[in-house]
């Protein structure tokens, strides 16, 4: 009676497919527990569901990702910048917006559209450094629109729209090239040029052309020629961006100037022959101080007049000692003047030379060509800017009576052109009909 009381209230099971332990729990130690009582009776080891007749096995939730992006907004035309200087290719804009979409997944969408990142990566042409997500914020979404404003840095390279759900470097990724600010001009031909300024020591290389940018050129060839590297660096970034910095000074052209399309040679439309880097500079540097020149070949608009050329000498190009002397006066070609005064402005001139600066010489421009001037073209508005690149010479000469007479002769930077002397030496009537003042800088 003893050891039945002891075993009453338990319970004894006898079976060899289950064990147990004492404090009553279920060992399960296979996918699934089968358990036959008067039938089949199957438990799922996965989530404990029970059905009859049939095993099941676990339930792994199936993962995916994104593998491809599609575009569905059209491209826009720019240069092919291949060295034709007219063909086109397609590619982004700055300032407009496109919409991008996921358009295949690796084991379809997944159940919560949210969980879709996205990204905008992109290197830095000018640095080399990878920027992975240029993105504000954390995008999500089957579907996107990517505004391209606010940041010109992604213009001129390759951009590459990335969506991913667990991993950036292992989802979709569609690349777009995305064009220079100045999307029309060649980008092959700007770095030709600056390749022919810069690396071959040809400054004298920049050139106004058929506009009326003097004045700007002078202070570019002074920039590429005692700052090289600086001057390509500017130069391409404001090609490349539409916008740059140097001395604290940012040149920042208006839209029109940077869609300036090209004629059939691939130069800038109603510019002539300028060079596409030349307009960059000098037509973005020149829009910059005076937004109502339109960068074509307006001529008094783009006229750089002595105060122009000495604040942009400053605040530009950072020289430090910087003045004028002169004024532009056209009412002086038919005025008679004394031979001392010629000579004094010459003696200043040299001076100024020899002291170290460089000057900018503010003239008619028949002072540098060999036609002297004509009735009919009298009063013709030549205004006109060169660099002096070395002291006046003066050249006794005797005439036919056997007078001593003197000639002027010199070395300039003009028109794109080698800085060499004059085709031939003038004389000094000539001169001071032609001549109104100077910018020196140092």
């Amino acid at each position: 009676m003893g050891t039945e009381q002891q075993k009453k209230g338990q319970i004894q099971i006898f079976a060899k497919n289950i064990r147990g332990v004492a404090q009553g729990q279920i060992l399960e130690e296979s996918r699934y527990t089968k358990n036959t009582a008067g039938g089949r009776h199957v438990q799922n080891g996965s989530g404990g569901g029970v059905n009859n007749d049939a095993n099941r096995g676990r339930q792994i939730p199936k993962t995916t990702e994104v593998l491809e992006i599609e575009r569905l907004t059209d491209l826009d035309d720019g240069s092919a910048n291949d060295g034709t200087g007219t063909n086109t290719k397609k590619g982004l804009i700055f300032g407009k917006t496109y919409t991008f979409k996921v358009k295949k997944y690796t084991n379809g969408a997944p159940p919560n559209l949210k969980s879709i990142r996205w990204a905008l990566s992109y290197t830095d042409p000018d640095t080399g450094v990878y920027y992975e997500n240029n993105l504000q914020g954390d995008v999500r979404g089957e579907t996107i629109k990517i505004a391209f404003t606010g940041n010109t840095n992604t213009c001129g390279c390759n951009v590459e729209i990335k969506a991913y759900i667990s991993n950036i470097k292992k989802g979709g990724v569609l690349k777009i090239w995305k064009h220079n600010r100045f999307r029309w001009f060649d980008g092959k031909r700007v770095e030709d040029e600056l390749k022919e300024r810069v690396d071959n020591k040809k400054p004298w290389s920049i050139n106004q052309s058929g506009t009326s940018l003097c004045g700007m050129a002078c202070l570019f060839y002074l920039f590429a020629k005692e700052q090289p590297q600086a001057y390509k660096t500017f130069a391409k970034r404001l090609f490349r961006t539409g916008e740059a910095t140097f001395n604290q000074y940012t040149v920042k052209p208006a839209e029109e100037l940077l869609e300036k399309k090209v004629n059939t040679k691939g130069y800038p439309m109603n510019t002539g022959s300028m060079p596409l880097i030349d307009y960059v500079t000098l037509a973005g540097t020149r829009n910059t101080d005076n937004p109502k020149y339109k960068g074509g070949d307006e001529e008094f608009r783009a006229i750089n007049w002595p105060w122009v050329v000495t604040n942009l000498s400053e605040k530009l190009l950072g020289y430090k000692e910087v003045s004028s002397n002169g004024v532009y006066d056209p009412t002086k070609k038919p005025r008679h003047y004394n031979k001392r005064i010629v000579w004094k402005m010459i003696e200043d001139i040299n001076e100024q030379i020899s002291q170290g600066y460089r000057l900018m010489l503010m003239i008619d421009s028949d002072l540098i060509d060999e036609t002297e001037d004509k009735l009919s073209n009298l009063f013709a508005l030549e205004y006109h800017w060169v660099v002096l690149e070395t002291p006046i010479a003066t050249l006794q000469n005797l005439n036919g009576k056997g007078e001593i007479f003197y000639t002027l002769n010199f070395k300039v930077y003009s028109w794109g052109g080698n800085t060499v002397y004059l085709k031939a030496p003038i004389t000094m009537d000539h001169f001071i009909h032609n001549y109104y003042g100077y910018v020196k800088v140092k």
